[in-house]
């Protein structure tokens, strides 16, 4: 499997909206059909135009993973997503998305991989960090796999409806200074 990961450019923003939907969809849509309130937030969350105006922002980084010119998945970095309750520098892994067809590959770690170096060359080496849906077994599974831990709560909203989300925190790189205990 020849697989490249690198940065998302405009003509990329098609694909990445179509994968979008079809994991968001997969990984939310429990038991239930699609309905007017999820319909419009999946078109316009995951359209070309929001791609296109993510890969302009400077304070975005989409990476993206394929194979012979097939999108697998990608990693959105949000630069200026500090970390509640953090107090050293971080960085929000805003989506960390896979086709349901390639997970269980070892694909998401190298896509979390590049994700942690791609920040570990920005100043302050920020630790990587990110939300997940608490019935998300499987994407929460994995975080802890990587190394990713707890660090708190937090809810996303749609329709009026809070949805509980865990919020997971990469461990300290190695060779950082450990904060000092409180005795």
């Amino acid at each position: 499997m020849d697989v490249e990961i690198r940065s998302a450019c405009p003509d990329d923003a098609a694909c990445l909206a179509a994968l979008s939907i079809q994991v968001w969809l997969n990984t939310y849509l429990i038991g239930g059909g699609i309905r007017r309130g999820i319909a419009d937030y999946v078109l316009s969350e995951f359209s070309p135009a929001h791609f296109e105006a993510l890969i302009a922002n400077p304070a975005r980084r989409l990476l993206l993973m394929e194979e012979d010119g097939h999108l697998l998945g990608y990693a959105l970095l949000k630069l200026d997503g500090a970390c509640l309750g953090c107090d050293f520098p971080t960085m929000e892994v805003d989506r960390l998305y896979l086709l349901e067809s390639h997970t269980g590959q070892g694909l998401g770690r190298r896509l979390l991989d590049a994700a942690r170096q791609w920040a570990r060359l920005q100043p302050g080496q920020p630790r990587l960090w990110l939300t997940v849906w608490h019935g998300n077994a499987r994407a929460i599974g994995f975080y802890r796999r990587v190394g990713m831990a707890v660090h708190g709560e937090t809810y996303f909203e749609l329709e009026g409806a809070r949805h509980l989300n865990y919020v997971m925190l990469d461990p300290a790189p190695v060779g950082a200074a450990l904060p000092a205990a409180n005795v």
